[in-house]
């Protein structure tokens, strides 16, 4: 394990500047250098790049002609962990990696699974600086040029110099020299400069799928095709199962399109809506029943470590059940979304919306798009208000349940047309439909949940015949979910009142983004807001 903060890269475009580095070195310091190493490194995130945004970088190191890799993950603070040999291969889920990596990822990682980003092949030459009594002061590393992987780019060479605990000053010195030289330091990362080289930009904003002055189908079109998109960058990981949040986005942009065509579909071609309407519920409910049972284990943990009576192993039997449910709903899944079927429709949805999208240079004869977003919201806010107006405790579990749908109708709208709205006021109405709609997700999810239990205990009682310390585990499991059941839905009166302070009307006209003012009136709207 490396020390905190000394680690420095050195570069710079001209090759003779490295060599005169190390000449410059040589000149204070024993510089012994080792034998080229010929490997292949490769930098390992998650598709949505958690390590990257947490200041983390995994490397997997190999001889070029090798199998087994050294894995090392350095922190924000400087600090390095290694492990392997490894020859476990890639992705991997946090479970399947070292002991010593996992604390460390545990939290940054989650449910995730590690994945190549950038493989880089080349050579470097190890080496040490030794001062005039014999003593190693600091690590350094001759990195040569390298190759990326499919890229014609190429990862800039030059000196990585490591200090050893207690001689940061020889690291800085060295730093000095080297800069004497002509070499300038790259304050990036190794994985920030690899993503560079690659062309690979996980800061980057992708531009507004709508713009004020598109036609309304034009823009619904536009935005039906970036959740199409959003659906065929998860269906590689949904059907080789590499971790859960693929098919949970998946189902994300199924359930975006589906309120999308549900909500804004009379601004498309009817037939195409008539079309769609019964595919993309499909797909639905193809999904629908594997994500439940993903929930389900992934919460099954939590849920045991609450056990009072029961032990946690008296529920093996539930989970080697619902191991064996999720095994045969994902051979429907995946038979569904490798079938003619979604095929057909994926090809077809593309090549309508792609039709429509690009009209945008005919007119309209509809309202403008800004005209549009505003009825459009002010109508999803009226029936989040009107329901939560009209449940009170005694109402069925069903109304909060439709609540919820309409809270997410009205999310994905403010999703939409965020490009239309004034952006600080657009994070504060979603942070406030957030809190509303925490306190319903957990009520439903808990009622959900509790009724999935008693089914796998019929199920398991029919088929197995389970014990009564699983049936019992089980039943004090399902307390636990009524108990977050009633917990919730005895919070939702203050977080309706909450959110219901402002009616739909006030709450859209915040929204508006202000129009601009022109440049001859800038002096007469001073004045008036000046009164």
């Amino acid at each position: 394990m490396g020390g905190p903060g000394g680690a420095q890269f050195w570069s710079s475009p001209e090759p003779s500047a490295t060599s005169a580095a190390l000449g410059a070195l040589a000149s204070t310091y024993t510089v012994a250098m080792g034998r080229p190493v010929t490997t292949r490194r490769t930098w390992l995130d998650s598709v949505d790049s958690r390590l990257y945004r947490a200041g983390m970088a995994l490397t997997a190191t190999a001889a070029a002609d090798g199998e087994a890799e050294t894995l090392e993950l350095s922190s924000a603070d400087g600090t390095t962990v290694t492990a392997g040999p490894d020859t476990v291969g890639w992705p991997r889920l946090l479970g399947g990696l070292p002991e010593a990596l996992r604390p460390r990822l545990a939290t940054v990682l989650g449910v995730r699974a590690l994945l190549p980003v950038v493989q880089a092949s080349g050579s470097s030459v190890p080496g040490r600086l030794l001062d005039a009594e014999g003593k190693t002061v600091l690590r350094l590393v001759h990195e040569r040029p390298a190759a990326i992987a499919g890229s014609p780019a190429r990862l800039p060479g030059g000196l990585r110099l490591i200090p050893l605990r207690g001689y940061a000053v020889a690291g800085a010195r060295a730093g000095r020299i080297v800069q004497g030289a002509g070499l300038v330091r790259d304050e990036r990362s190794s994985y920030a400069a690899a993503l560079a080289a690659a062309g690979v930009d996980p800061d980057a904003v992708p531009p507004p799928v709508i713009r004020p002055e598109l036609p309304g189908d034009v823009a619904v079109a536009r935005v039906l095709l970036s959740f199409l998109d959003d659906m065929e960058a998860a269906w590689d990981g949904t059907v080789a199962d590499i971790d859960i949040e693929f098919l949970h986005d998946f189902r994300v942009a199924v359930r975006r399109s589906r309120s999308a065509v549900k909500l804004l579909g009379d601004l498309l071609p009817a037939d195409l809506v008539a079309w769609a309407t019964p595919q993309l519920r499909w797909l639905g409910d193809l999904t629908a029943a594997s994500r439940d049972l993903d929930v389900h284990l992934q919460e099954l943990p939590s849920l045991t470590a609450r056990l009072t009576s029961g032990r946690p192993e008296d529920l093996e039997p539930m989970v080697l059940h619902l191991g064996r449910l999720r095994e045969a709903e994902r051979r429907r899944l995946v038979g569904g979304l490798r079938s003619a079927r979604f095929e057909r429709v994926r090809t077809r949805w593309r090549t309508s919306l792609a039709e429509l999208a690009t009209r945008e240079g005919e007119p309209s004869a509809g309202p403008a798009l800004q005209e549009i977003a505003v009825q459009r919201l002010a109508g999803a806010y009226r029936r989040v208000l009107r329901r939560g107006d009209r449940i009170t405790p005694a109402s069925p579990a069903e109304d909060l349940h439709d609540l919820r749908k309409r809270g997410k109708e009205l999310r994905y709208l403010l999703e939409i047309f965020s490009p239309l709205l004034d952006p600080r006021d657009a994070r504060s109405a979603v942070k406030e439909l957030k809190t509303l709609q925490d306190v319903l997700g957990t009520f439903q999810d808990s009622e959900a949940q509790r009724e999935a239990v008693y089914a796998f205990a019929a199920d398991m009682m029919a088929q197995e015949g389970a014990s009564a310390r699983t049936m019992l585990a089980m039943g004090e499991i399902a307390a636990r979910l009524q108990e977050s059941t009633d917990s919730s839905r005895s919070e939702f009166a203050a977080a309706f009142d909450r959110f219901g302070r402002l009616s739909g009307q006030r709450r859209v006209a915040r929204l508006r983004r202000p129009d601009p003012v022109p440049a001859g009136r800038a002096t007469v709207a001073g004045a008036g807001a000046a009164r």
